[in-house]
Order: structure tokens, then sequence, then C-alpha cells
């Protein structure tokens, strides 16, 4: 049976994913941790998701309004390529049923090493029921591209969401 935990720094395997956290995602794109943790203003949120008491992944967000932005998705590495991300994608929705749930993925470009892994993540998410948006930026020497789920985006829309989540916590400015 599949459940979401609500994660925060008193959490029981707060260990174990914050070491996901660390594998899964280049050092020049992580964020202090503590961040998404303990967020007084509850915008952040981190749920971890788990398969009876097993645990399979978690799943970063910042929402304001109607928008939920996926910060970092990763499961565990001996749960991959087995549906656990797909699920834990069709459960955020049931937890967001009314928002849009945005995604930053890397921009397949020509140029980049891992070329092959980028063009899975896109259509990892594209099978899951997100669409190509024309929102794109550059982050730390990176160049990214939303998908969306749920409706669409502009960039004024998707750039507003940024400065107000910003207002809101000016940590968030790290993400």
């Amino acid at each position: 049976m599949l459940k979401y935990i609500p994660i925060n720094s008193q959490s029981k395997d707060l260990h174990i994913i914050e070491d996901l956290y660390i594998k899964s995602f280049p050092e020049n794109e992580r964020s202090p941790f503590h961040l998404l943790l303990d967020d007084t203003t509850k915008c952040s949120e981190i749920f971890a998701l788990y398969d009876k008491n097993i645990f399979c992944g978690f799943i970063s967000l910042l929402t304001y309004k109607d928008i939920s932005h996926i910060i970092y998705l990763a499961i565990n590495k001996s749960k991959r390529n087995t549906g656990y991300g797909s699920k834990l994608l069709r459960l955020l929705n049931n937890l967001k049923p009314n928002h849009r749930i945005i995604a930053d993925i890397e921009s397949p470009n020509e140029n980049c090493e891992n070329k092959t892994q980028r063009i899975k993540r896109k259509q990892f998410y594209i099978n899951n029921n997100f669409i190509t948006s024309n929102v794109k930026y550059n982050w730390r020497g990176e160049t990214y591209e939303i998908l969306i789920n749920n409706g669409k985006i502009s960039d004024k829309e998707f750039w507003n969401f940024w400065e107000e989540i910003v207002k809101i916590n000016p940590e968030f400015s790290k993400f």
C-alpha cells in the first residue's frame, strides 16, 4: 500500500531522505536541505513515498496559490524503473487536485554530457501527463525548461510565482 508521509526536521527517516537528496542532485543544483524542512510559511513541503513501510523516494514542492512547483523528485536507486516515480506523481495530483503542477528539467541540448538522461527525464514527465511550456530560463549555468500538468503557464506567471515565493520567504531565492 502506497502512502505519502509529510517530512520535517523531526521525521524518523530524515537521514535517508537527505542522503538520497545528496546522491540524486549535483551539488550546483542543490539548495540547503534545511530550507526544505519546517517552513513556517507553509509554501514548502516534502513528502516521502512509502510502499508498505519501505522508503521509495521523495518529492519537494513550493506552492503559491494554484501553482505547485516540483523542486526535487528522487526515487531510491533500488526502486527506479519500477513505476514509483509515476505513482508519486499520481499521488501528487490527488494531493493537489486543483493545482497546476510544474517541473523544471535541464534542457537536452547537443553539448551536454548527459543528453540521454535528460531526454529520458523529459519523456518520463510527458508520459505522466505533463506538457511542454514556452518557459525557459538559465540558473546556475544551466538551461531549464518548464513542463506542466493540469493547465498552462506563461512566462509572466512563472516569474510572478517566484517573485511572490521570495517575498514570502527570501530564503527561497536559493532554489
